[in-house]
């Protein structure tokens, strides 16, 4: 009996309409079809990433021609698109109401795919508190209300790194359920990437998509999720109905070394023993013909690795730690003094004087959102003198070395 989970993967390289919805088709079809997650009486919720108001080739938030190419597939199975809403809570920056959300849909080309599909967008700022019995640190979760009413939520992350997680896939996009500012609250509460890790799995664990469709076809680089990322053209689709097996195998493509997967660490913690290499069966293309040796990282991945070592941790660490903690700088140039960073941070650790903004780098808890949330791409990652040479001088970037290269490539 083959009790492995599934992650399909096709080629596509662009958002050319026709040849999207075949290789979407494609990629699906290799798990048994949409046929096989829903059928004509399901209440649909697509869940795209639409962290802010950002326009497609930004590639911040899920293509809305990919969005167009799923709900067409859908269509082609159900008969019609009644029953499908998008819905989606976007990131702490923007107001969790109807002016908020008409900014993100429109500027993110998500009111097109309403007009030529004739699905439904949400509009609503209800949310409900569930319990989370199961849950290892949230034993409740804050939930828009369109993910609670549905019967099949699909789930459409984009291919992205992210500077407090490393990664940012299925499993963060599902982050989104959790209503506007309400986020805030989870970073501070959270306030660490394992910590963070941990509560983002509680998540997806409780309210598990039946299906994660990734547009891997423009993605982002370096210090993601937003504006301060490099749009890369990656050129994949990605499907499975397992989030946390579609993000390994994400991971994997760019490079990573697996033992600095966060969501990863957490696992093994818990004595979860059902992501491993052996346990995860990748579809479509091989895995070996689809590595990206140059995908560049965030910056912070090399305090993860550096902080993995008991002696380190011990013995070395507490008298270096203040140089080897990232810091958050401006690019004054790009800064348009909006205020964004300093509204949404969840330890007030961002000021405004004489017209700059200014970083309490004594309180700030790393959780990076002011950079995640930055309309001008402004606020980006530094290390002090010593932080730089450890960690690029002596190779702490984050990738595979060469001999682990070739084993996980198998």
């Amino acid at each position: 009996m083959n009790n492995k989970t599934r992650v399909s993967v096709v080629k596509c390289k662009s958002y050319n309409k026709i040849s999207l919805k075949e290789a979407v088709s494609r990629c699906v079809s290799l798990l048994g079809g949409f046929e096989k997650f829903l059928n004509s009486k399901s209440k649909i919720v697509i869940k795209p990433n639409l962290l802010l108001a950002a326009a497609p080739e930004k590639a911040v938030t899920t293509h809305p021609l990919f969005i167009e190419a799923v709900i067409e597939n859908i269509i082609d199975i159900t008969g019609s698109s009644k029953n499908i809403i998008i819905a989606d809570s976007f990131g702490p920056a923007v107001p969790y109401n109807r002016a908020g959300m008409e900014k993100v849909y429109s500027t993110a080309g998500i009111l097109d795919i309403v007009k030529r599909t004739g699905c439904r967008l949400n509009y609503s700022t209800e949310y409900e508190c569930l319990s989370n019995k199961g849950g290892r640190i949230l034993k409740k979760i804050e939930v828009i209300k369109p993910i609670v009413e549905a019967d099949v939520i699909i789930n459409l992350p984009k291919f992205k790194t992210h500077n407090l997680t490393v990664i940012t896939g299925a499993i963060k996009n599902m982050f989104g359920i959790v209503p506007g500012f309400t986020k805030v609250g989870y970073h501070l509460r959270f306030d660490d990437f394992e910590k963070f890790s941990e509560m983002l799995l509680d998540i997806v664990f409780s309210v598990k998509p039946a299906l994660n469709i990734m547009d891997g076809i423009l993605g982002i680089e370096g210090d993601g999720p937003g504006r301060s990322g490099t749009p890369r053209e990656v050129g994949l689709i990605l499907a499975s109905d397992d989030p946390i097996s579609m993000d390994i195998v994400m991971s994997k493509i760019m490079n990573i070394d697996q033992r600095l997967n966060p969501f990863l660490e957490v696992l093994k913690k818990w004595n979860i023993k059902s992501y491993t290499d052996n346990n995860i069966e990748i579809l479509g293309e091989r895995l070996s013909d689809i590595i990206i040796y140059d995908f560049k990282l965030p910056k912070s991945i090399g305090q993860k690795r550096l902080t993995r070592s008991n002696f380190l941790n011990t013995y070395i660490l507490p008298f270096i730690r203040s140089s080897l903690n990232p810091y958050m700088y401006i690019d004054y140039n790009k800064c348009s003094l909006c205020k964004t960073c300093q509204d949404i941070c969840p330890q007030n650790s961002i000021s405004y004087s004489n017209n700059r903004i200014k970083f309490n780098h004594r309180t700030c808890i790393r959780c990076f959102c002011c950079s995640e949330m930055c309309p001008e791409g402004a606020i980006g990652i530094k290390y002090s003198f010593l932080g730089n040479l450890i960690f690029k001088r002596l190779g702490m970037a984050g990738k595979l070395s060469k001999k682990r290269k070739a084993q996980d490539a198998r």
